[in-house]
């Protein structure tokens, strides 16, 4: 229990820092990039680009699942 509100504490306060969100925001938009200015041939980077950005979409579902686990611990506590 102590541990996941550690690491819901952690998420939020990564999900705050706005440094961290703008490094992530930047590499979002470089890997869109790539991706869209490919050329037809280029799968290998379509596909590296691709999974960059999967990777970002699962590092803030693990943020907001860690901040999420901790609301319903609180709500369970509650009832």
């Amino acid at each position: 229990m102590r541990e996941l509100r550690i690491q819901a504490e952690e998420a939020k306060r990564l999900k705050s820092d706005t440094a961290f969100q703008q490094f992530v925001q930047d590499v979002r938009e470089t890997q869109m990039s790539i991706f869209a200015g490919s050329e037809a041939s280029e799968l290998d980077v379509r596909e590296e680009a691709h999974a960059i950005l999967r990777a970002l979409n699962q590092i803030e579902m693990q943020l907001e699942a860690a901040i999420a686990a901790e609301r319903i611990l609180d709500r369970k506590q509650r009832n």
